[in-house]
């Protein structure tokens, strides 16, 4: 999800016309919020492990590059937002 994020993002700085009202409901009021939650809940889910097993040690490194993913393109989508607002 972190990735279907991250690429609306881009999309959405690549071709300008893609950056319409519903497209920034759709990223910010749904995906980066779901990604979000998805990725912190199976850190919590394994918050207590000791001695984790490789997966569970990949799986944690998977939601951490998951949140900071997710939260690179709510930054850069609130980066359009500005520059595209100065324009108008």
């Amino acid at each position: 999800m972190s990735l279907v994020c991250l690429a609306l993002a881009g999309v959405m700085l690549v071709y300008p016309p893609a950056f319409k009202q519903w497209s920034i409901i759709l990223f910010l009021e749904v995906l980066a919020p779901a990604a979000l939650c998805f990725a912190g809940l199976v850190l919590w889910s394994h918050r207590k492990a000791e001695n984790p097993e490789p997966a569970i040690v990949a799986q944690r490194l998977q939601c951490k590059v998951a949140i900071g993913l997710t939260l690179v393109a709510v930054a850069a989508v609130y980066v359009i937002f500005l520059v595209l607002a100065d324009k108008a």
